[in-house]
């Protein structure tokens, strides 16, 4: 194998992504701001009767994101794509309902996004804040001293909800992910 087949497979977000929804058997995944390598490999790793639901205001993104699942030889009912700010459409979500959320972190407020998404997380549940070490100044992956660097507000938002655990993936931009016991 090369290594940049190592690295699609093995060592990726997408390759993460597609691990914990098939460790976590996964049947209800929200994605915010994803893509459609992303939302692929969720649905890949997810139970086959599995929905994935799909935020955001790329039109674009959620045709690419269709095609690539129906290129895979998916259903197209495993996907649910909701036009929206993941902020505004977070809160309209079930609680205790969803098996794996995966943000990709933009401008928004890591702590807000947090706060938004924890409720929707069932029992055993995860959270995953893709991007969660790029500074935003200058797109650059923050990573001092070889491993990453939290934002203290995030840190303050995990600590005060003891039902969250959580663990830095020093995988592409930085992947924060958060189980609720």
């Amino acid at each position: 194998m090369t290594d940049g087949i190592v690295e699609e497979r093995f060592g990726s977000p997408e390759a993460m992504l597609r691990f914990l929804a098939s460790a976590l058997r996964a049947r209800a995944v929200v994605e915010v701001g994803g893509s459609s390598s992303t939302a692929l490999a969720l649905c890949e790793g997810m139970i086959p009767e599995g929905t994935l639901t799909c935020i955001t205001l790329d039109t674009e993104a959620q045709r690419a994101t269709r095609e690539a699942v129906a290129e895979a030889g998916l259903p197209g009912n495993r996907l649910r794509m909701i036009t929206g700010v993941g902020a505004e459409v977070l809160p309209r979500l079930a609680e205790d309902a969803y098996d794996l959320v995966h943000i990709v972190v933009g401008n928004s407020a890591m702590a807000e996004l947090l706060e938004l998404a924890a409720p929707l997380l069932r029992p055993g549940a995860t959270l995953i804040l893709n991007g969660a070490f790029r500074h935003a100044a200058d797109d650059r992956v923050f990573y001092p001293d070889g491993g990453p660097q939290m934002p203290r507000d995030i840190l303050n938002a995990i600590h005060a909800d003891p039902r969250l655990v959580p663990v830095a993936l020093p995988i592409g931009s930085g992947l924060l992910a958060i189980a609720r016991t």
